[in-house]
């Protein structure tokens, strides 16, 4: 079997896993409901706000918006319960309802992420040409990680030239630290005690959904992670689907973000791995000198 041939049949291998095991928002459900900082007597307002967050990311691969079945199957919550928020974040601008009949993001929630970008994270500001360099130097997909406590959240993501696809990781979708090329990053590059907290917090949710990723295998990662200086997913999280990745840090030392870059095991071994490792460290370099430049021209 030619490469090629052998390329496009782990891509369909990776979509398929992809798509199976990672349909984001059933990821991000799981993660959600495994998290112990509910605030008392906000149940109704962390629904709404889970609810549009599956709107947002399940809308993000359906251009027509998602239905109320796919929302109620993905949440396991009743129909009516489901109904009624959504009519009620229809009725605040949040969320709006198509012409079927399907819910996708309404025009508040657009204003909302307009009002963020004015205050991104310099860290997030400076990659975006970094992301797109490696994309274009490594033809797989490229992604930037973003620490959210004891979680990692994709932010952005880019499509390289190449035939290999990875959709083991979407914009929106969020993976427990350690988890994921660009989490291990971030974990490894925290303090020993962070690093006991956030495995005790996750332990459960990486059991349950995660069995590749025990906590003797997470702890020799970062081992592994802070002796080569770069994090290594041989596969971990979605079987087929590797990854290398480097974390970001901002001005005071404290990790952020990861820089990553996806593809199959034939893609990321080798010399291609070292060529890629090292043009990983080149772009965290350059973000890091953005993100210095841009703070001492703060008044």
């Amino acid at each position: 079997m030619t490469l090629e041939h052998t390329a496009r049949s782990l891509t369909a291998q990776v979509r398929s896993r992809g798509n199976r095991l990672q349909r984001s928002a059933s990821w991000n459900v799981a993660h959600d409901e495994s998290r112990d900082f509910r605030v008392p007597g906000a149940q109704s307002l962390h629904r709404g706000l889970m609810l549009l967050d599956l709107v947002a990311v399940m809308s993000r691969e359906q251009c027509g918006g998602v239905t109320l079945a796919d929302l109620v199957r993905v949440t396991g919550a009743p129909k009516s319960s489901i109904h009624r928020i959504a009519h009620a974040l229809v009725e605040a601008g949040y969320v709006e309802r198509t012409e079927v009949g399907n819910y996708r993001l309404g025009l508040h929630a657009q204003v909302l992420g307009q009002l963020a970008v004015a205050n991104l994270d310099p860290i997030v500001e400076a990659s975006s040409d970094s992301l797109r360099r490696l994309a274009a130097l490594s033809e797989d997909t490229t992604f930037l990680t973003v620490r959210q406590g004891t979680y990692g959240l994709c932010l952005r993501r880019e499509e390289g030239a190449g035939i290999i696809r990875n959709n083991a990781m979407g914009v929106g979708d969020r993976h427990p630290l350690g988890v994921g090329a660009g989490a291990l990053a971030i974990l490894a590059s925290l303090g020993d005690d962070e690093v006991d907290e956030a495995i005790e917090r996750n332990d459960q949710v990486v059991a349950r959904h995660y069995p590749l990723v025990s906590e003797s295998v997470l702890r020799k990662s970062i081992g592994q992670v802070r002796a080569d200086g770069f994090a290594l997913n041989p596969g971990l999280a979605a079987v087929g689907s590797w990854a290398i990745g480097i974390a970001l840090h901002d001005s005071e030392g404290v990790p952020r973000a990861a820089l990553s870059i996806a593809s199959v095991e034939e893609r990321l071994s080798g010399s291609r791995r070292d060529y890629l490792v090292a043009a990983l460290k080149r772009e965290q370099a350059l973000i890091q000198e953005a993100v210095s430049d841009r703070l001492s021209e703060r008044p």
